[in-house]
Parts: structure tokens; sequence; C-alpha cells
């Protein structure tokens, strides 16, 4: 009995101890993670995974190799001159000799002429030879103008192409080549993304994980080292959600900053019009008029600027002459040489449950390309990944998605209203998600298709802040340290540091 009972004894000390050097463990860990969750650590680790990779991206991406990459260039190029209205140009259609309108504007000829890709199509992608290089970056400098068709572009509020503008005038400045001016266009935009970035992260009160995790996936990172507008975009939606989380942590001011950002947003993109209304929460709490107010004074000038282009810059886009598809109800020896705005609204009215068959069918034929779009789909045409990689970061994003439901959140309202909340953001995600594929529809699609054209993955990273707003919190006595659900992130984040330029140049440079 003696020599059983001192047996008990001895094990139970060492389960007891077992069980102290876990906590101590769990303790040291956990103040591990509380002392990486500053402020200044946090910005500092999105910097480190962000810099070097958004600079490769600014000088081994080949020019005009980004999604309309020529477009936007055109765009940034005509703010130097002050030109923010694009203009409609009448001529005459060679293949029908009828008259149709045209949207662009002057830019400079050296420019918009680097601003297309140099390469050669070998072994099915397209490869920069030494002699497509050479010839790139000896383009010489000229100054006179052409006129650049950009109906893709030409309805975009300039906002955020200011920091490529900026890159341009320094290169005409300085009396760089055109080639030089690109790379400094480029270098512009990812400076802006990387500030946006870093100040979305200081202003956060909570779910510094799910922005971090937005702006290191790689395909942000690809449009901010390009001068596609939409890695900035993407940054300054974090920036607004991130802000919005702040304003009820006793800082009004960032109000005004979310509003600006929304502005700037839907100036550019008013796909993304139903996610106005997250800036009147919480639906709750005292004030929702004036938030309200304050919401009308965004949408006001996006309403005005949305009309400015409709009456002085919009028209079809033009493309090689179709008969319409299964959808129409017309003629269908009816011959097209545009997408027909018009036309596509009749086939969607004409059976009013298309407006919810239509995207449904285009997202179960393509979900698993738009959710491999969404992680990477580099340059243009595009650079596939493995299965296993974008596995992972999807991975690596629902993680911190499911944290904010442990993520500390100042001034919490009780858990009805904030249900509430959470149920009315997902319904304004929702509607966006769905605006997406309509505007699709109508603009970018052949008239009676059976599916939505156009739509790309990158779309919906803009959504994926806005989460912050959708998923509910619960208030316990442990709250995650603001690291912890962005370890996957960041681990891949420093993981693509070497991968993803080893893809590129593999794809692009070597044959």
């Amino acid at each position: 009995m003696l020599f059983t009972a001192g047996r008990d004894v001895s094990s139970l000390t060492r389960l007891e101890t077992f069980k102290d050097v876990g906590t101590l463990h769990m303790s040291r860990l956990n103040n591990l993670l509380t002392w990486l969750s500053s402020k200044r650590r946090l910005i500092s680790i999105f910097l480190l995974c962000a810099s070097p990779l958004g600079i490769f991206m600014v000088v081994a991406t080949p020019l005009g190799s980004s999604p309309d990459e020529p477009s936007h260039m055109a765009r940034a190029e005509g703010l130097i001159r002050g030109v923010i209205l694009a203009e409609r140009k009448p001529i005459t259609d060679p293949e029908t000799g009828k008259p149709k309108m045209l949207t662009g504007f002057l830019v400079d000829a050296g420019m918009f002429g680097v601003s297309f890709p140099k390469t050669e199509w070998i072994d099915n992608r397209p490869v920069v030879t030494q002699q497509d290089y050479e010839a790139v970056r000896n383009e010489p400098i000229r100054h006179d103008l052409v006129f650049a068709l950009i109906p893709n572009t030409a309805t975009y509020f300039p906002a955020a192409y200011v920091p490529a503008a900026f890159g341009l005038a320094v290169g005409v400045a300085t009396n760089a080549t055109p080639f030089q001016c690109m790379i400094l266009a480029r270098l512009g935009m990812l400076l802006a993304f990387l500030a946006l970035g870093a100040l979305a992260i200081w202003i956060a009160a909570y779910g510094e994980a799910l922005i971090i995790t937005v702006l290191l996936m790689p395909m942000t990172l690809n449009l901010a080292g390009s001068m596609n507008q939409d890695g900035v975009l993407i940054a300054t939606t974090c920036l607004c959600a991130a802000a919005l989380t702040a304003c009820r942590d006793g800082r009004p001011w960032t109000r005004t900053v979310a509003l600006t950002a929304m502005f700037v947003l839907l100036s550019a993109k008013p796909a993304y019009v139903p996610l106005l209304p997250v800036v009147v929460l919480p639906l709750a709490r005292a004030g929702f008029w004036r938030r309200v107010a304050q919401m009308m004074a965004v949408a006001i000038p996006v309403l005005i600027w949305l009309a400015l282009i409709a009456a002085f810059v919009i028209v079809p886009f033009g493309t090689a002459p179709y008969h319409p598809g299964p959808l129409y109800t017309g003629d269908r020896n009816t011959v097209f040489t545009t997408w027909d705005a018009a036309a596509n609204v009749h086939v969607l009215l004409a059976q009013p449950d298309r407006f919810i068959t239509l995207p449904l069918r285009t997202l179960q034929a393509w979900h698993t390309s738009f959710e491999n779009q969404m992680v990477g789909m580099l340059g243009a045409p595009g650079l596939w990944l493995s299965a296993s990689y974008y596995h992972l970061w999807e991975t690596a994003l629902l993680i911190p998605a499911l944290g904010l439901v442990f993520a500390p959140r100042p001034a919490a309202l009780p858990g009805q209203k904030m249900l509430v909340d959470n149920l009315f953001t997902w319904l304004l995600i929702i509607l966006s998600f769905w605006l997406i594929f309509i505007v699709a529809y109508v603009d970018w699609t052949d008239v009676g298709a059976a599916e939505v054209w156009g739509v790309q993955g990158r779309y919906f990273l803009v959504l994926l802040p806005f989460l912050l707003f959708a998923v509910p919190g619960w208030q316990t006595r442990y709250q995650l340290p603001a690291i912890a659900p962005a370890i996957p992130a960041i681990g891949l984040g420093l993981f693509d540091l070497g991968y993803l330029p080893s893809k590129l140049i593999a794809f692009y440079y070597l044959h």
C-alpha cells in the first residue's frame, strides 16, 4: 500500500510538472505573439514580405504584361497634362463603312509604344528574348502625341492613378527613356500601395491579420507592382475598412479617411456601390442619421461622375462581328460589332430570373478558376501556379477570417445588435458580388450569351476587407493576439520571396 501510494504521488507530481511546463511554454508563446502584435512590428513584417516582392514585380514583369497595363498607362499619362475626362472620337468603320464612336485621348507616343508587351510566343508562353528586352530598353524618347483607345479605363475616376502619374512626371522631368518612365510609374504605384497598406494596419482597431493577408496575396502584390490601379484600390479598400473599425475606438477623424477611401473606390469601380452603406455601421448606435448624411456626401459626387462619363465618355466596346447567343430574343441573323449594353439588359428583362441564374451558372462553371485568379494568376496571359499552392493560400485566408471571431473589439455592441450589423454587411457583400456579374454581362459579354464573360477573380479581393464587419465577434476572456491568425499568410509571404520570382523568371525569360 505504501509503495502504491508512493507511485501514485510520483505520477501525480510528474503530471503536474508537465502541466506547469506546458503552461509556461504557452505563456511564453502568448507573450511572444503579443510582442509581435504591436503596430510597429506588424507594419515591419508586412513591409518585409511585401516590399522585396513588389520591387521584383516592378522590374521583372515585362512591360504591358499586367492586366490592361497599356490602358492604365494611358490614363496615368493623361493626368500629367490635366486630362480628367476622355473624349469621344467619331471614325468610319473600315469593315462596315458606317460611322462609330471611340473613346480615348492623346498620349505620349513613346510611353504608349513601350506599354505593350514585346514578347515571342515560345513553348506556349510569352517569352522575352534578348532582342525584345533591348528593343524596349532602347525605345527613343518621343513626346509627340497619338490617340489611345482606352474604352475599358476611360470611365475610371483617375485618383488612383496619381502615384503612377507622379512617376511618369519625374521621368519626363529628368529626360528618362520611355522604359525608365514606365518603371518609375510602377514604382510610384508600389510605394502608394505600401504606404496605404501600412496606414491601414496602423489605424485598424482589430482585424490586422485579415488586412495583412489580403495585402500579401500574390495577386495583390502582382497588381501593386504594375500600373494597374487595382493594387492601389485593394490597399485603399483595406484602409477604408480599417478606418471604419477605428471610428468606434474614440478616433472619429478616421471616418473622414474611410469616406475618402470609399469615394476613391466607388468612383473608379461603380460595381462596388452596394458596399457604400457599410459606412453607416453600427446601425443601432447614436448618430445614425448623421452617418447616413455622410454616406450621401460620398454618393452624390460618385453619381455626378457617373453622369459625366455617361454623357461624354462611354461608348460600346467594339468587337469582331458576331451573331447573338442563345438567349437573344430577336432575329438570330443579326450581326453585332459591339457588346451592346441595351440589348443585354433586354435579354435579362425578358426573363427576370436570369438576373440570378446567369451569375449562378457562371459561378458554378468557373468557381475554381475564380478562386485561383483571386489568389494569383500572374501576368497577362496568366502564369498559373500549382493547385496545392492555391489551396495553401485559400486556407491562409480562411484562418484570419475565422480568427475575427476572437478578435478584441472596442466598444462592442450587445450580441443581438451586433448580429444585425453582421447580417447587414453580408447582404452588402453579396449584393456587390452579384452586381460584378451583372455589370460584366451587360458591358463585357456578347449579346444573348448563356454565361457571363469578363469576370476576373481579382475583382473579389476588394470585398474581403469588409469581412471585418460581417464575421461576428465572441467576447471571451481570452483574445487572440493580433498577429496569430496571420501567421500562415506571413509564412507564405516569406516563402513567396523565393517562389514567385523563380516562377516568373522561368515563365518569361527562360527558353
